[in-house]
């Protein structure tokens, strides 16, 4: 029997939505309020809109030739406006242009509400509608907080079709309408996409108006790129659309995984919206049991009869289609799903039953997504991988570590942030922020340098690599391994001071390089490089070997493994490593034989302090280390003390040995040994070092 409106079991249904939604946009505040003042990149791009909204403040053009100050991302310039203006306010940084995402974010909120509840649909179901939005925070990778564009271009969109829906007979809201889809479209290309939909929409919704909505969206976007072809010498058009066409098209993602991907992560909403569809047509079905034109005109006019559903059916669609095309271009992110999910919430507020079971299994459905997608974390690419058979490994219990920055993230950023404020002039590829941040004009960051044309960026290219090799920065800041195009630069003249590994690194917490969604996360090491710097020491110090003459004088060599010569921080084709104490060291993988050389290195006799007095030294290695020994040697070679080799590749550590009663004032040699064809054995700064008196 069909439970009757405003039955225990509908109210309930109601109540519970309404507590899931509530309880979704308090825990939002709260995750919010953790990332909002975050020192560094919350997501590695946002220094990019930063920097753009500087330009703007210093009257320097955002659209021209890409130089090694500054190119520009392929978008729309409002946000970086925005932001410009803003900055004149308040401090210019990542939290205020986090806050006006989150503003923009509550703005698409009240939106969905206002949308809702003008088609006469009850406060539960428009609650319902916003805590759907809310609840694709994960699935849409962590990106309504953040300093980009995205979410202030789909409050401009949804705003717009809220007031194009309301515009029938009020020429000002058809005005507002077109206004505010051409600022979507300013803010981020896909507003075009709303733009388009709205177009159609009006002949459902606003058809005398619809004159109004198509002239001033023309002017303001066809006029506007006419103006700004002419006021940026042609340069608008290229980054908006030209340097677009050169990204590949993933058409996988367009025809099968975006779509995939929406019913992996909302199959609750999936079945709530084949529910309704089969709901409102079902008696079109039953009466005409063909499509003929007959039939088509009737459901033509059964949508007439339901402006407001066919309106949002229409900005669903777009706000799918905007999905896809923006998650199958190039280094496209899981962000592009946010139209989608923003008009689909909108669609269920308005297409929900108002009575009886179809309202209450609607609801229990609703509820049901957004509690999933409280509790787990989809991650589609064991599907994408292996098929059916990876559906068990693609979903993950939440955690919130992936989400909220720790204390010990919060201190390392601080902490990082206050070296580049106080250490000069700095090159970070994938930061170009962190330039400004230390005093400098900013740079071109390495995604400008993949989006401009082949040849400007081999010139740019060129050109940096000619900065660094001249020690133009302090520092230079590197995400993984050095890029083939730097390396002959930065290891003629840099040397690493820092490896990040692990939970060492100050990295983002949404998109590229997180955790977020990431089913084989991000492990590249972070490197921070600088110009060679003698370690400080004691005067009383004894320095046996430091290699700072560039020579392997005093060592007697066995094998290939040693080379001829101390080598560099950045050698060859291998990884950087680091730190070390001035510019060269002794390596066993110095050979053109890299690391399958083997061989052993013995330095110059020496006499070791007295008891109490130590042996201080950098020793790390790269690759495996069973076949590698570092030891000290008495010269009858009868008595040996090895010493620790750290685990982690790639990174020299300082090892202390304090002289026992047995080795005092005795001869030795310190011995190198490498005899493993996958590792390689690495020394620098060997020091004696007196016990106090």
């Amino acid at each position: 029997m069909t439970p009757p409106l405003g039955s225990p079991a509908v109210r309930w249904a109601r109540r519970g939505c309404e507590w899931i939604a509530c309880a979704w946009a308090l825990a939002l505040l709260a995750v919010i309020a953790t990332r909002l003042t975050f020192p560094l990149d919350l997501e590695w791009m946002e220094g990019g809109a930063l920097q753009q909204a500087l330009r703007i403040q210093r009257g320097a053009p955002i659209y021209g030739p890409p130089t090694l100050e500054y190119a520009p991302f392929l978008y729309t310039p409002l946000y970086s406006h925005l932001l410009a203006a803003l900055g004149w306010l308040f401090p210019l940084d990542y939290p205020l242009g986090r806050a006006v995402s989150v503003l923009a974010t509550a703005s698409v909120g009240v939106a969905i509400w206002r949308a809702v509840d003008r088609e006469g649909k009850p406060r539960a179901h428009a609650i319902t509608a916003v805590g759907l939005f809310l609840s694709g925070y994960v699935f849409t990778f962590r990106w309504i907080d953040l300093a980009r564009a995205d979410m202030v271009a789909l409050a401009f969109a949804t705003w717009g079709a809220v007031m194009l829906r309301e515009a029938w007979g009020d020429r000002r809201k058809t005005v507002l309408a077109a206004v505010l889809m051409g600022a979507a479209f300013w803010t981020k290309q896909t507003g075009f996409l709303f733009g388009a939909a709205g177009v159609l929409a009006g002949l459902i919704v606003a058809p005398r108006q619809l004159w109004i909505y198509v002239g001033v969206l023309a002017f303001i976007g066809g006029g506007g790129v006419l103006w700004g072809q002419h006021a940026t010498d042609g340069w608008l058009w290229t980054y908006i659309y030209e340097l677009h066409q050169t990204h590949a098209f993933n058409h996988e993602r367009f025809t099968t995984k975006t779509w995939g991907m929406f019913l992996h992560a909302g199959p609750f909403v999936a079945l709530v919206l084949l529910g309704l569809t089969l709901r409102f047509w079902w008696p079109q079905l039953v009466a005409t049991r063909r499509l003929d034109g007959v039939s088509r005109e009737r459901a033509w006019l059964r949508l007439r009869a339901h402006r407001g559903l066919a309106h949002w059916l229409l900005f669903s669609a777009a706000g799918l289609l905007a999905s896809a095309l923006g998650y199958s271009t190039q280094w496209a992110e899981p962000n592009a799903f946010l139209p989608g999910v923003i008009f689909v919430a909108v669609l269920v507020g308005v297409a929900l039953p108002e009575a009886g079971r179809a309202e209450l299994v609607a609801l229990i459905g609703a509820g049901l997504q957004m509690l999933f997608a409280a509790f787990v974390e989809p991650m589609y690419q064991p599907i994408q991988s292996r098929g059916w058979a990876g559906v068990a490994d693609s979903y993950d219990w939440q955690d919130l570590s992936r989400t909220v920055p720790s204390t010990g993230q919060r201190r390392r950023a601080a902490a990082l942030r206050e070296t580049l404020v106080h250490g000069g002039p700095v090159l970070a590829l994938q930061r170009p922020w962190w330039s400004v941040l230390a005093g400098g004009p900013g740079h071109v960051g390495s995604m400008n340098l993949n989006d401009i044309p082949a040849e400007r960026r081999l010139e740019l290219r060129r050109a940096l690599a000619a900065k660094v090799k001249s020690g133009d920065y302090a520092a230079v800041y590197l995400e993984g391994e050095v890029p083939g195009w730097l390396r002959a630069s930065l290891a003629r003249t840099y040397t690493l001071n820092r490896r990040r590994l692990g939970e060492e690194r100050v990295r983002p917490l949404s998109g590229y390089m997180s955790e977020a969604g990431m089913v084989t996360p991000y492990r590249a090491a972070q490197l921070a490089f600088g110009l060679p710097r003698a370690r400080p020491r004691d005067p009383s110090t004894r320095v046996v070997a430091d290699f700072e003459d560039s020579t392997l004088d005093g060592f007697d060599l066995h094998g290939r493994a040693f080379g001829r010569a101390p080598v560099r921080s950045l050698h060859r084709k291998l990884d950087a490593v680091g730190p070390i104490g001035g510019e060269y060291l002794l390596s066993s993988a110095a050979s053109s034989a890299g690391l399958r050389a083997t061989g052993t290195a013995y330095s110059s006799a020496f006499q070791l302090p007295a008891a109490g007095g130590r042996l201080e030294l950098l020793v790390g290695r790269i690759g495996r280390r069973r076949g590698l020994a570092v030891a000290l040697e008495g010269l009858d070679r009868e008595s040996e003390t090895r010493l620790p080799i750290h685990a982690s590749s790639k990174t020299l550590v300082p090892v202390t040995w304090t002289v026992p009663p047995a080795w005092a004032g005795r001869t030795v040699r310190l011995k190198a040994a490498d005899d493993d064809k996958r590792g390689a054995v690495l020394l620098d700064d060997i020091w004696l070092v007196e016990s106090p008196s």
